[in-house]
């Protein structure tokens, strides 16, 4: 296995990654009031994070770089997150009766409404699971969330990737899909729930030869003279089947409800006690996921190949069917996160910045005719393959 993605000595191809977090965390600050500081940058936009909850924004960080990048200073959007009490039941205070739902958040294949209700120049939008409010206003969001709880922090999570998907969306193409790394080159393993994809990229991840980029949501597109892959990092739902094949993802963890929620450091420290129950939807954190697993994590890089899988129990082993660019384009387009372009309606992020955008179908085009592409299938007995890890990278990326 490669080194730990919390840390832990790199292998001798990631010196850059590590270094990077260790010069990324002089770049978090505590300003004069206690608030913590900084900025993440994912491709064309940056934003400025400032807490005054620290360890929400330490999760916050943990859990979006290295996908997003410590910055400079110097950034298009601010995020601003309070877990104040008074400031909490203020905004609750403000919410009409008649709030409408509204677009905000793209999940795998819809895009998910809140309650909203309209401010000068932008709207406050409820989120009751999760228990905290948005403003959002042009270049600017103020979550408000219950102290007494951290189900917001995964709501601080969506706002920042959806600021970032809003100016990716206007060059690059936004899947449904994994995302793996070998020798620099990324791997995006497409398709929809069920397809496959975690199961696939959770057993090349554990071969050591591949890094983490994400686990269901990435993006592709011209980058330069290049095409490049992107990971947008989001929470691993494991189901009972995934858990009974890698024990390794609950293993030392301590029961707690929603681990998820948790930093790392919060985990190490945490005391068994509020256990969840077996029956309690399980799921990791992208940091946690690297960790258990013991695998590096990557921000983005030149795509190396597209593969669409297909699980078979009539098969046997595992087959690659190398596709024509024209078959690449068509499974592409019909698998983009958040449904098809044609059903999704704007989110309230979209309208604050720009409008509802979509690449020109030319930028497809590019993406298939820059790597191989392959129908996988996926039969009995796929991975119980020692070596299927080198023997995957050798086929679809070294062809």
């Amino acid at each position: 296995m490669r080194g730990r993605g919390d840390g832990g000595e790199p292998s001798s191809g990631a010196q850059g990654d590590d270094a990077g977090a260790r010069s990324g965390r002089a770049l978090v600050t505590i300003t004069s009031t206690g608030d913590v500081l900084c900025v993440l940058a994912c491709g064309p936009v940056s934003m400025e994070i400032r807490s005054s909850d620290a360890k929400a924004a330490e999760w916050l960080v943990e859990g979006l770089t290295p996908c997003f990048a410590l910055a400079p200073r110097g950034a298009d959007w601010r995020v601003c997150l309070s877990s104040s009490s008074e400031s909490y039941a203020a905004i609750a205070a403000q919410r009409p009766l008649d709030a409408e739902p509204r677009a905000c958040f793209a999940l795998d294949q819809e895009v998910l409404a809140f309650p909203a209700w309209p401010i000068a120049g932008g709207a406050v939008v409820a989120d009751a699971e999760r228990a905290c409010f948005l403003r959002v206003t042009p270049g600017r969001v103020d979550l408000f969330g219950d102290p007494r709880t951290r189900r917001w922090r995964f709501t601080s999570m969506w706002a920042c990737q959806e600021i970032a998907a809003t100016r990716l969306r206007r060059t690059e193409l936004d899947l449904h899909a994994a995302s793996v790394e070998t020798a620099g080159r990324a791997v995006l393993i497409v398709g929809p729930k069920g397809a496959g994809k975690t199961t696939l990229s959770l057993h090349l991840l554990r071969s050591g030869q591949w890094r983490m980029m994400a686990n269901d949501r990435a993006f592709a597109g011209p980058v330069a003279a290049a095409i490049m892959a992107r990971g947008l990092p989001t929470a691993v739902k494991v189901r009972p089947s995934t858990l009974a094949e890698f024990p390794e993802l609950r293993r030392g963890l301590p029961s707690v409800e929603r681990p998820y929620l948790h930093t790392l450091d919060e985990l190490a420290k945490a005391e068994t006690g509020d256990a969840a129950s077996e029956a309690t939807d399980f799921a990791l954190s992208p940091a946690q996921l690297a960790h258990q697993l013991g695998v590096e994590r990557c921000g983005p890089a030149a795509l190396g190949a597209i593969v669409f899988p297909e699980v078979r129990a009539d098969r046997t082993g595992w087959t690659a069917e190398r596709l024509d660019p024209e078959a690449i384009v068509h499974l592409l387009l019909g698998n983009l996160y958040g449904g098809s372009r044609e059903r999704r309606g704007s989110t309230v992020f979209e309208d604050l910045d720009g409008g509802r955008s979509f690449p020109s179908p030319a930028v497809a085009d590019a993406i298939a005719g820059s790597a191989p592409g392959y129908r996988v299938i996926l039969g009995r007995g796929t991975y119980a393959d020692p070596r299927f890890g080198e023997r995957f990278r050798d086929v679809v990326v070294s062809a």
